[in-house]
């Protein structure tokens, strides 16, 4: 392999998002060559050996294909430090997972991910050495965070459809991360990111080789630790309620209640309805707005609104680990094995949420108004009423008997007590075991087999804290607590919560002192936690892959044909069961603790809503999935400079899913001695997953923007009568290379045919309370989309129904609308000399012309209108944020032993979709309408980063330094939770880097 002083002495270190750092095949020796030795082997293409794209050996970088290739002493003199963050600064990238941002992440928090051409990160497979790597359980797309970066030599990228090669998952690219090869010796790194407002991140790893005849045994541990950064850190996350009422919530604590008491001649009968504290001022002096909620045809409720985002965070603690071992020898001279093995990890322990989570349905079923109810005999009730309404009203006079609890959560402006910031809590944790070994055997001197075998077993478990609903109402009637007994509340074991905001001493994520609490009135933990269960899943996928490639030469019309063919197996296995009882449909179906009558008629308003007041449950699932391939490629130089390439493949899924036989042509066509052609042209696709096509469902949880945002449940299932998606894409490009220039350009499209998703609940909220953005829209029940959804109270009612009495949203699997999108790359890069400094300037730039979305109809509904998504938001709708614009570019000057590099990195602004055709992108009953995010900003920033090697007693020691945004650029304003674009901007703010690396 090429180490990092040779590329560094070679300038290809510098080459920032562009080929320039050349991989070899099998080098020899980890010791530096001669500077101009490396420059002869950049300036020879015949010497640039990919493996990304064809099974025919001896490809080249800048052949027919569209590969990049990225060697390991670049990403190093980038300060690359996270496969996350190689990804992220790849223009040819849309959004990708990884930061833990809870609200772009859904539920993978803690995975990283890869999403060329934003298609979506289930269709960019990725390799590990040329053989699929672990996936997250279920999810089909590639968790790169468990990639062993210290043990990479070089990271080839192919922005081509790729499935006559490799088959399903390709469909919009591969990523291939390569190991090194014949390592001996040594090598530890560390480095250390100062982040203002956290505890800084760090990382360590040791690399050693061993040289064992003709053998070579290298094994290597890493350890990545990121520091939590909470969203009070930064400024720009906090925006008031009237600007951005995004991430703000009526359903809060302090909540509202109605009170009802024994009223002489009348008998117990509501006397009053009021905020709970607000004699006394808790909501604001707590950081809430005392606002109110619409209602139609009836005068509006008080409520306090209540940011949650002070509580969660930017991005979350989180600790990676990995240990890799491989192993290859040559057995004899026409037969080398090599062996492999990795295990990884990453656990996410102290995930933050909001506090809890709003009430959504409730021992009486769905609904989040009224869904519980307090006692007078509640310890917290007295100061409740004293705080609540003035002396000489109703509540005050008359004897109280209970309220009923209108709007509230749990824990809101005071926090939850289970976390020092007052935060809900949660946690993720990543398994993956990855063992490989393959044969590569030279049947004679124009064939060889590869023949090779790979187990992938991943493993995620994620949860977070919710509330049971049956717990809470016991608990809020004195009978909480796991050791009650007896029929007296608040004895025998028995404990009450106190719901109230006076059980809060203040709010601990800002610093608020709260003017309605009184000592003593504080919730034990006991109590809290009884009510507290974990709402989640434990998810497992194996993976069985069999691998047989022949692959050789022959003589044809006096040329030479390079051709390979083979066959692959495939087995997947997955299995879900959820992480306890409460988030068991068939253990806990009903509200109530061991009833269920909810399973009896299915046409009765008594709904299987659960354990919790919000969160969803996961039914147990085992599914399983075997594919069968074969396919064959051929390549040959049909004339002097013009080569052709074609490859085929069949995959074979059985069942209703069938099979597919899908084509690609490539050629490439040097014109002149600085002028080659290139272009492509095939028929891709993708099959669908087990978990796409088994029938148990997963919950999650949505904001509808028709609803002013508000979370509603959603509960998703699969289809088993998905067909694969398939796509036609095809290439053309030109590569100008002169002396130290090189330009290269290509027109890429995309056209697809059935592409997985989901009916969007987007849309479905949208027929069924069309007209609002605040959810107090009247409902159309006569809407065929009615049949999609879950109302509080288990009916719609014409007239009455509005669009917060959405409880729940069933959606599926399907094949959607027909998509098309195309875009230009463009590479430029230049190498010269001046006087004893060696200067390498360039860049990379994807230009996304368009990436329209036909009209999506399912059964005969339209769920809506086509749409071009190229430079818009596209928040409720897919594929998710695409900049028209993204670009990389450098500056790296050397001159030895120092290496000096400045890159720069631009995305694209985008309008938001959601406020087309509005004059406000949305409103407040309290202030009106806000432009806030209408359009978000482009986001330019600029690093520099620092290499010096040194030499002495045989050891040879790298220093490192840098500064990522070097101006500290905040990411332009949206309108989502946290006021940023995470897909855009990055809000880590300017942070500075140490390291060194160490080789004996």
């Amino acid at each position: 392999m090429i180490g990092k002083p040779q590329l560094l002495a070679g300038a290809a270190c510098a080459a920032f998002l562009a080929p320039a750092a050349m991989a070899q095949s099998a080098p020899a020796s980890e010791e530096p060559r001669d500077p101009v030795l490396a420059e002869q082997i950049e300036s020879d293409p015949d010497t640039t050996i990919v493996v990304t794209g064809s099974y025919i050996r001896g490809q080249r970088e800048d052949g027919a294909q569209p590969v990049d290739v990225f060697g390991q002493a670049e990403l190093d003199a980038r300060g690359i430090d996270s496969p996350l963050e190689f990804i992220k600064s790849l223009p040819s990238v849309g959004p990708v997972l990884g930061d833990s941002n809870q609200y772009g992440a859904g539920g993978s928090q803690g995975v990283g991910s890869i999403n060329l051409r934003s298609l979506g990160r289930e269709r960019t497979l990725v390799l590990f050495n040329g053989r699929r790597f672990a996936t997250e359980p279920g999810d089909g797309a590639a968790d790169t965070n468990l990639i062993p970066l210290f043990a990479l030599d070089r990271i080839e990228v192919l922005k081509d459809g790729a499935a006559s090669t490799y088959g399903s998952d390709a469909i919009a690219g591969v990523a291939n991360f390569v190991t090194r090869r014949n390592f001996d010796g040594i090598e530890v790194a560390g480095d250390w990111e100062f982040v203002d407002g956290s505890d800084d991140n760090y990382r360590v790893s040791a690399l050693a080789g061993f040289d064992i005849g003709t053998a070579n045994l290298m094994i290597g541990a890493g350890w990545q630790h990121r520091s939590e950064l909470p969203t009070t850190a930064r400024d720009f996350t906090q925006v008031p309620y009237a600007e951005n009422p995004t991430g703000w919530s009526f359903l809060s604590n302090p909540g509202l209640y109605a009170p009802l008491a024994v009223v002489p001649g009348a008998g117990v009968t509501t006397v009053g309805l009021g905020v709970d504290g607000n004699q006394v001022g808790a909501c604001t002096a707590l950081g809430g707005v005392s606002g109110v909620f619409p209602r139609p045809g009836a005068s509006p409720l008080p409520v306090c609104r209540y940011s949650y985002i002070p509580f969660v965070n930017l991005i979350e603690e989180e600790d990676r680990y990995q240990v890799y071992g491989q192993f290859t020898a040559d057995l004899s001279d026409k037969v080398s094995f090599m062996a492999e093995a990795l295990y990884s990890h990453t656990e996410l322990l102290e995930l933050g949420y909001s506090p809890s989570y709003p009430i959504t349905q409730g021992p009486n079923g769905p609904g989040s108004a009224s869904a519980f109810t307090v006692p007078a005999s509640n310890p917290g009730y007295a100061a409740y009423l004293q705080q609540t309404f003035a002396p000489g009203t109703p509540p005050r006079l008359f004897t109280p008997v209970l309220s009923s609890i209108v709007l509230f959560r749990p824990f809101a402006l005071g926090g939850n007590p289970l976390d020092p910031r007052g935060a809900g809590q949660g946690q993720a944790i990543n398994d993956a075991w990855r063992v490989s070994g393959s044969f590569d055997i030279e049947l004679s001197d124009a064939l060889t087999l590869q023949t090779s075998g790979t187990y992938i077993n991943s493993s995620r478990t994620a949860f977070s804290n919710d509330i049971v609903s049956d717990r809470l109402q016991r608990a809020l009637n004195g009978f909480g607590g796991e050791n009650c007994t007896g029929t007296t509340p608040g004895a025998n074991g028995c404990l009450y919560f106190n719901p109230f905001i006076n059980s809060a001493p203040g709010n601990p994520a800002l610093g608020l002192t709260n003017p309605a609490y009184v000592p003593g009135n504080e919730n034990s933990l006991e109590v809290i936690n009884y009510i507290t269960r974990r709402s989640g899943t434990e998810a497992t996928e194996e993976q069985y892959i069999f691998d047989a490639v022949f692959a050789g030469e022959a003589g044809l019309f006096g040329r030479t044909l390079g051709y390979a063919f083979g066959a692959q197996y495939r087995k997947t296995d997955f299995a879900t069961d959820p992480i306890n009882r409460f988030s068991d449909p068939a253990a806990y179906p009903c509200a109530i603790d061991g009833d269920t009558t909810c399973l009896d008629d299915p046409n009765d308003t008594n709904f299987p809503v659960g354990a919790f007041t919000f969160l969803g449950q996961y039914p147990r699932a085992r599914l399983s999935q075997d594919v069968y391939a074969i396919f064959a490629e051929a390549q040959m130089q049909v004339f002097d400079g013009f080569e052709l390439t074609g490859a085929i493949r069949y995959e074979d899924y059985g069942g209703l899913v069938g099979s597919t036989l899908n084509p690609k042509l490539s050629a490439r066509w040097q014109v002149t001695d600085f002028l080659a052609l290139r272009g492509s042209v095939g028929d891709t696709f993708r099959g669908p997953l087990p978990a796409d096509l088994g029938t148990a469902g997963v919950s999650a949880v949505a904001g509808i923007d028709v609803l002013g945002g508000a979370y509603k449940a959603t509960d998703t299932v699969g289809n088993p009568a998905l067909a694969p998606e398939t796509a036609l894409t095809y290439n053309i490009g030109a590569i100008v290379e002169f002396g130290g220039f090189n330009f290269s350009v290509d027109y890429w499209t995309y056209e697809f045919e059935g592409r997985f998703t989901v009916l969007p609940v987007q849309a479905i909220a949208e027929n069924v309370a069309p007209g609002g953005l605040d959810g107090t829209q009247l409902v159309d029940c006569s809407s065929p989309f009615v049949a999609y959804v879950v109302f509080a109270g288990g009916t719609c009612t014409q007239g009455t129904t509005i669009g917060n009495d959405i409880s729940r949203i069933r959606t599926q699997a399907v094949n959607g609308p027909d998509v098309t999108t195309s875009g230009l790359d463009f590479s430029v890069n230049y190498r010269t000399h001046l006087g004893p400094v060696r200067v390498s300037v360039g860049g990379n730039a994807t230009y996304t012309l368009e990436y329209k979305f036909s009209d999506f109809t399912f059964n005969g509904l339209l769920f809506s209108p086509g749409y071009d998504a190229a430079g818009f938001s596209n928040y409720d709708r897919a594929p998710g944020t695409v900049s028209e614009w993204r670009a990389s570019g450098y500056a790296n000057f050397q001159i030895d032993p120092v290496s000096l590099t400045w890159s720069s990195n631009f995305i694209g602004g985008v309008d938001d979709n959601r406020c087309i055709g509005q004059q406000f992108c949305a409103t407040t009953p309290e202030f009106g309408g806000t432009n806030f995010g209408r359009q978000v900003d482009d986001f330019f920033v600029h690093d520099i980063f620092a290499t010096i090697d040194l030499r002495l007693a045989g050891v040879t020691a790298e220093l490192q330094a840098g500064v990522e945004n070097v101006f500290d650029t905040d990411p332009p304003e949206a309108r989502l939770e946290y006021s940023y674009d995470p897909f855009i901007g990055t809000a880590k703010g300017r942070t500075f880097k140490i390291g060194t690396k160490v080789r004996f």
